[in-house]
């Protein structure tokens, strides 16, 4: 197989006969449990009619050869022979509204947090509810013509993370969330923001230093500087290879630097798993 007729190859076959199957299709985009690691909400997401895959949990992105090469460790040759191994004649998926979910949310109203269905969402996760409401919005807002709300987290550039039962999006634009502290010289981090809320609970009170929640990992090499610079920094990232990984790279630049993940919940993916499963509100 050349390369020409490996960009033939649909990521969608090519995951298919390796074994991944997609959680869920809608508006264009097939989300997958990453086949990079493990875990249980589907951040790896195939643009059907690109034939393109992202990685929120990494930030990583590419084609069906950049996956293959990730996946194996492989040069191109070796990837090119992988996927003449698993592929099948092409297929087209070219859906109709195939563009990009979150470029099409329209944010119609926010307001405090009191929906009675986002507030037993917010209790099934183990979060207090004095703690959401102070740092969480309910949001109302539309894809493609279809009504919705969900909890709002705003980011430092007004874009929105929204979380529900149902779904797990964002809207436009995406960053990271700066929250001030009584002490901005040390710094904690935090992958999401459910995991913030979680440290909230889990100890009571809220961290007095500056607390950066990335929202995506993608957005730590915008603070790395910061990081850097701070008298102290704390980790709070996922528990799986890409947070272990990001972890020890800023512990590698940053000698004030700690990881807590190890230390707080060693036997769960993130601190809102651990919370989940050691705390009763």
């Amino acid at each position: 197989m050349n390369i020409t007729e490996a960009k033939k190859t649909h990521l969608m076959d090519y995951l298919h006969l390796s074994g991944h199957e997609p959680v869920k299709i809608r508006y264009g985009s097939a989300w997958f449990l990453s086949p990079m690691r493990k875990e249980k909400t589907p951040s790896f997401k195939v643009h059907l009619s690109k034939n393109f895959w992202y990685d929120f949990g990494t930030g990583e992105g590419g084609t069906l050869i950049d996956l293959v090469m990730k996946l194996h460790h492989a040069n191109l040759p070796e990837t090119l022979e992988l996927i003449g191994q698993n592929s099948n004649s092409p297929r087209q998926y070219n859906n109709e509204g195939s563009s990009d979910e979150s470029g099409h949310i329209r944010i119609n109203r926010i307001q405090s947090l009191r929906n009675p269905a986002l507030i037993q969402y917010l209790t099934s996760r183990k979060v207090s509810l004095p703690f959401g409401q102070r740092f969480l919005k309910e949001a109302y807002y539309s894809v493609h013509d279809k009504r919705y709300f969900a909890l709002a987290f705003k980011n430092d550039k007004g874009g929105y993370e929204l979380r529900s039962s149902f779904f797990k999006t964002g809207s436009s634009p995406k960053y990271f969330t700066t929250i001030t502290g009584t002490d901005d010289s040390r710094i904690n981090v935090f992958e999401g923001f459910m995991d913030f809320l979680s440290c909230c609970t889990h100890y009571n009170k809220v961290p007095r230093f500056r607390t950066i929640v990335l929202n995506s990992l993608s957005f730590l090499p915008r603070i790395e500087t910061e990081l850097q610079q701070a008298n102290e920094v704390n980790l709070f990232l996922d528990n799986d290879p890409a947070g272990m990984a990001a972890s020890q790279k800023i512990v590698s630049k940053c000698d004030q630097a700690k990881d807590w993940a190890p230390v707080i919940y060693p036997d769960h993916k993130d601190f809102n798993e651990f919370l989940m499963n050691t705390n009763v509100l």
